[in-house]
């Protein structure tokens, strides 16, 4: 290889390091938790969330519990979780705002007013663990003689 092909290819590199350097300081300056503002929800968004997602669970619910067919089995866990929403509607808004309130703090683990990303996705994974837990302590064991 001759002397000026290794110059002419390290001062390549050097140009590519150099160009690169701004980006990466850049990306390096940012903090790695900074949510964009539209990341970010309220209470308030929390709150009016929460009763559109209740008004819809008691329509769905009330659907499903007009079908035909149902098992005696699957009737009762649908009433079960209307009774559930029915009650959670009929509260008075102060009463269901105060529930709401407390879910919210709990979401919001840094106490900052706002629910970020990670804190929300971090509540969905514990209350899926909940869930299955729960859906563990139905159902018989497996193994299980007759």
């Amino acid at each position: 290889m001759r002397p000026w092909t290794i110059v002419a290819a390290a001062a390549a590199l050097i140009a590519a390091a150099w160009w690169h350097l701004p980006a990466a300081a850049q990306r390096a300056a940012q903090p790695a938790a900074q949510a964009a503002p539209g990341d970010l929800i309220t209470f308030e968004q929390y709150r009016d969330f929460r009763l559109r997602d209740l008004a819809q669970r008691q329509a769905r619910l009330a659907s499903q519990l007009a079908a035909p067919g149902l098992s005696t089995a699957e009737r009762a866990s649908l009433e079960r979780r209307k009774a559930y929403y029915d009650q959670l509607a009929a509260m008075p808004a102060d009463e269901r705002d105060l529930l709401y309130r407390e879910r919210f703090d709990a979401i919001d683990t840094d106490h900052d007013g706002t629910l970020n990303t990670q804190e929300r996705a971090a509540w969905r994974e514990r209350q899926r663990e909940n869930y299955r837990q729960q859906a563990a302590d139905r159902s018989p064991p497996t193994g299980e003689q007759h």
